[in-house]
């Protein structure tokens, strides 16, 4: 069919407007990007509180967006502006979105803008104290995909209560804990300084007060959460205040402080300035001094000087101040040090120590010593001088023995050149004889080898059942001079 010039003319405006009409037409990839999307367009927030919702599917990123806050994860922006009318807090969050988002605050101009905090997430929430007259900029960004429905809220939050030493949270009793908000926390001029403080001492702080209304006793301070530290002090002013205790968080350890009747302690707690997660103080009376007895050797003779030394689980026993009583009418005076003693006789010693930790708590403990001294010793070691090659002939070893009858062995070993190889054992009881030995008598058939090399190194070795140790080794192997072997048919001297 031909149609027209007319009807044609007609058929190419119909394509034309549809054309147009989807370039222009609403739809996810061509949906204009929002209005706030730049930060010369930020949205002004104009008094508080103040909340937003919009849709940030098309935001896009602009060269110069800040990305400090995720360097790799920024996805599209938009902004919202403030400026402050007072000196306080301001937090502002994403809470409600339906997505991870990116929330970082600036202040200063394009070009020249300072990140001030950051967080991210599906309730993204930062908190930062503001100055009067100063305009912040809030940069929101989609989390590694481009933004969504999202809630966006800015309002003024008060500060903690307890954010001066003046206005310090009375502690009512022992066991005691609080989780202390450090966003709404500052550092209070004159501040005193923590000898435990990881991050420095210019960090937000929250105070307590416990006054003691019994009797003397000790307690411990502890804070768990990053960055966190407990100290504590005496005094009744910030310029007066001693610290008496400090513990930086180190996964939740104390610190210990003894707590006289009557007198109040100032607590402070110290946490990071873009409070990253939850710090936990717990305040609560000591537990009781439980120390151990380290000794060393384990199992020692009359020969042996015993080490000493008291050990705690707990890191706020530590230094112990210690006296010891060895049990054998023998003391040493209170120290911090490890102490050494040596038993005069065999037996079972119960030694005991009186413990006092830094902050005053008391213990006594005891412990049993056993004092066994097994002593056997190679008194002499025979050997023939020479021999010719098949010649059998006897070796000899005397082994004494003065404290305990003993279950002993012997263990006979040649050198062929290369290394020791046994060449007899032999297990006999040993009774205790100040001045007598026991024999323990072997046969050795010198072989071609030996008469090959020339001569034949032997060793014997003692040995005692285990556990059985004995207590000076070093008499209990004995290598005796080479017998010079020749071989069969020549002549050597009898022996």
């Amino acid at each position: 069919m031909l149609l027209s010039s007319r009807s044609r003319g007609r058929i190419a405006l119909a394509t034309a407007l549809t054309a147009a009409f989807a370039l222009f037409a609403p739809g996810v990839a061509h949906a204009a990007p929002p209005s706030n999307d730049d930060f010369d367009q930020a949205a002004a927030v104009t008094a508080l509180p103040f909340t937003a919702q919009q849709d940030s599917s098309e935001a896009t990123q602009a060269p110069d967006d800040p990305s400090w806050c995720q360097p790799y994860d920024v996805r599209g922006s938009v902004w919202f502006r403030y400026t402050a009318t007072e000196d306080g807090y301001l937090r502002a969050t994403t809470q409600g979105s339906d997505r991870s988002m990116i929330l970082a605050v600036h202040s200063g101009t394009r070009g020249t803008l300072r990140g001030i905090t950051c967080d991210s997430g599906t309730a993204a929430t930062t908190t930062f104290r503001a100055t009067a007259g100063t305009t912040y900029s809030f940069m929101v960004s989609g989390y590694d995909v481009p933004g969504g429905a999202l809630a966006f809220a800015l309002d003024s939050v008060a500060p903690a209560a307890n954010d001066d030493f003046a206005a310090a949270q009375p502690v009512p009793a022992v066991p005691f804990s609080a989780q202390p908000d450090f966003s709404v926390a500052s550092y209070e001029a004159d501040e005193p300084g923590s000898t435990c403080q990881f991050e420095g001492n210019l960090v937000p702080s929250v105070w307590y007060a416990y006054t003691n209304s019994g009797a003397a006793k000790p307690v411990t301070a502890r804070t768990v959460g990053s960055g966190s530290a407990v100290s504590v002090y005496t005094g009744a002013s910030l310029p007066e205040l001693k610290q008496v205790a400090c513990k930086a968080d180190a996964y939740g350890q104390p610190t210990a402080f003894r707590a006289d009747a009557g007198a109040t302690y100032y607590v402070r707690v110290t946490g990071p300035a873009d409070n990253r997660g939850p710090v936990t103080l717990t305040l609560d009376d000591a537990p009781a001094l439980d120390p151990s007895v380290d000794q060393s050797p384990s199992y020692p003779t009359v020969y042996d000087t015993v080490s000493f030394s008291a050990g705690s689980w707990n890191d706020i026993d530590e230094p112990m101040t210690v006296a010891w009583d060895f049990g054998d009418g023998a003391t040493a005076p209170a120290t911090t040090q490890p102490v050494s003693h040596r038993y005069a006789k065999d037996g079972t010693y119960t030694a005991t120590l009186h413990a006092t930790s830094p902050d005053g708590r008391t213990a006594t403990k005891t412990a049993q010593v056993v004092v066994t001294t097994h002593d056997v010793g190679i008194a002499r070691f025979s050997v023939p001088a020479s021999a010719r090659e098949g010649d059998s002939k006897p070796i000899s070893v005397d082994v004494s023995n003065t404290r305990y009858t003993e279950t002993a062995t012997v263990v006979l070993s040649k050198h062929d050149g290369t290394w020791w190889r046994e060449v007899g054992r032999l297990t006999l009881e040993v009774p205790a004889r100040p001045t007598r030995t026991v024999r323990f008598p072997f046969s050795y058939t010198f072989s071609p080898d030996d008469a090959a090399l020339g001569k034949v190194a032997f060793r014997a070795e003692l040995k005692l059942d285990y556990p059985v140790t004995d207590a000076r080794p070093a008499d209990n192997e004995v290598i005796a001079i080479a017998t010079t072997v020749k071989p069969r048919g020549s002549r050597v001297v009898a022996v």
